[in-house]
């Protein structure tokens, strides 16, 4: 997908991006799919933030990450993300397609 994103993006958008980010990108985070959803929803709502900036920090093991740096990188994840979406939207009976709707909709969005 070579398009830019365009912010802000819709709820149910970030929730899926969020169930994506959490299996594959942030996997090594801490961070549960409810909570990256409120991560993506506020990011792409207001930009970076100080906490987002520190936690890509931690993740990335890179303590000197700039903020423009931070973001490039947050957002080059958030374009796989919805391209790897926008492809399985048009082969839903793709084997990871499956295994990602599945996921989907064992998540608790109330929690």
């Amino acid at each position: 997908m070579s398009e830019d994103i365009t912010y802000p993006l819709e709820d149910e958008t970030c929730k899926k991006l969020a169930v994506w980010l959490c299996d594959n990108a942030l996997k090594n985070t801490s961070y549960y799919v409810q909570e990256c959803r409120t991560m993506l929803l506020d990011y792409t709502q207001n930009g970076m933030n100080d906490t987002l900036l520190q936690d890509i920090r931690n993740a990335t093991g890179q303590p000197e990450l700039t903020k423009i740096a931070a973001t490039e990188l947050l957002d080059g994840e958030i374009k796989k993300g919805l391209g790897r979406l926008a492809l399985w939207e048009r082969q839903p009976r793709d084997t990871n397609a499956r295994f990602f709707r599945m996921k989907y909709n064992q998540v608790n969005w109330e929690a």
